[in-house]
């Protein structure tokens, strides 16, 4: 295909990214999750496997919205992925624990490793759609 045109900036599919990363997430925590989880297994692996569903999740959902997504859109999905890190921290301020407090540190490297993996995954997802990025 020709080199296609980068459209705005759009808020509907940042926001819609945001939604499609949560939907991505608990798919793969349902399908891996009963699949891998059996009953007996430690807290820390528990841990290391969903720290990993969720990596994935946005790597996952920056794929399928360079797919399914009109035009090229790459950095929305990037931008969703960082504000729905944001949106996770701020329910920390409703949890009892001290140990899942929010800070802004946790929420800019968190942020930006989302960002990241959001923006490779709709890269590619644009590239198998067709679209040049």
């Amino acid at each position: 295909m020709a080199e296609m045109e980068r459209d705005s900036f759009s808020k509907k599919w940042m926001f819609g990214s945001m939604a499609i990363f949560v939907g991505v997430e608990l798919f793969l925590g349902g399908l891996i999750g009963d699949v891998v989880v059996g009953r007996f297994m430690s807290l820390s692996l528990r841990f290391v496997l969903q720290g990993a569903l969720n990596l994935l999740s946005f790597f996952v959902g920056g794929f399928i919205i360079g797919l399914i997504s009109p035009g090229v859109r790459t950095f929305e999905p990037a931008a969703g992925a960082f504000l729905s890190v944001a949106l996770m921290l701020c329910l920390a301020f409703f949890t009892p624990y001290g140990f899942i407090r929010f800070s802004v540190m946790k929420m800019v490297i968190g942020g930006a490793v989302a960002f990241f993996l959001a923006l490779a995954g709709a890269r590619i997802g644009e590239r198998v759609a067709g679209n040049r990025v």
